[in-house]
């Protein structure tokens, strides 16, 4: 920490630091984590109550995008595995059917104990967050995928497996499959893709005006300052 702390005295303009580096340094043998705000502020504020209103703006809007991209790409990524199902009718609703008594609350939560999935979220939340990473589609006429997307693309190829077993066992129960609908796997669930998120670019792309606004505002409040600094 105290080494951090000295690496923010840097910022303070050159001037400042012949005069009163030493004696800030030796008070920081006594900080905390508090301080390191309290430095920071007070570097940026010295170095731009000299800056103009539009370097001021232009610097914050650069920072924003920086910051938000390295949030938006340190993000993990998912990958989708999926497995291909070969339906004897095309029958839309009785698909559903199937798919619904397949994944149920309990199927679900089964999983998701089972694979240790969504660790990091509540317990309420796990099930919504699972439905949203299983994706059913049409891919032909009597073709269709299943797939499940994930952070460990060896969990999202096995857990996509498990789906397409209990789509197959629940269509195997009149209840759920009482036009006899038959579903054979065709193709098991492939090696995972690593998804392509554009949400990701959306948020590195927001940092700018981010930036930019927080940039403006900066500067008006610099510019206020300066009069009553003078």
């Amino acid at each position: 920490m105290k080494r951090f702390l000295r690496i923010l005295i840097r910022l303070y303009p050159t001037w400042w630091r012949r005069r009163y580096g030493k004696e800030l340094e030796a008070l920081l043998e006594d900080s905390g984590s508090r301080d390191v705000w309290d430095l920071f502020r007070g570097a940026m504020e010295m170095q731009m109550s000299k800056w103009s209103f539009g370097r001021i703006v232009t610097v914050c809007g650069i920072v924003g995008l920086v910051l938000a991209s390295v949030v938006a790409f340190s993000m993990p990524y998912r990958y989708r595995s999926t497995a291909v199902l070969k339906i004897s009718q095309s029958d839309s609703d009785a698909v559903n059917r199937v798919v619904v008594a397949a994944f149920t609350s309990q199927a679900l939560t089964d999983i998701i104990r089972r694979e240790h999935l969504y660790a990091d979220a509540p317990a309420e939340e796990t099930i919504d967050r699972m439905r949203r990473a299983i994706l059913v589609r049409r891919a032909a006429q009597n073709l269709a995928q299943v797939s499940f997307a994930y952070e460990d693309p060896v969990q999202a190829q096995r857990v996509s497996q498990e789906l397409v077993g209990r789509i197959i066992a629940a269509n195997l129960n009149p209840t759920a499959n009482p036009n006899g609908l038959t579903i054979q796997l065709v193709v098991p669930a492939d090696q995972p893709q690593k998804q392509f998120e554009g949400k990701r670019y959306g948020l590195a792309g927001l940092g700018l005006p981010a930036g930019l606004l927080f940039g403006v505002v900066l500067a008006l409040i610099l510019l206020r300052r300066a009069p009553a600094a003078n």
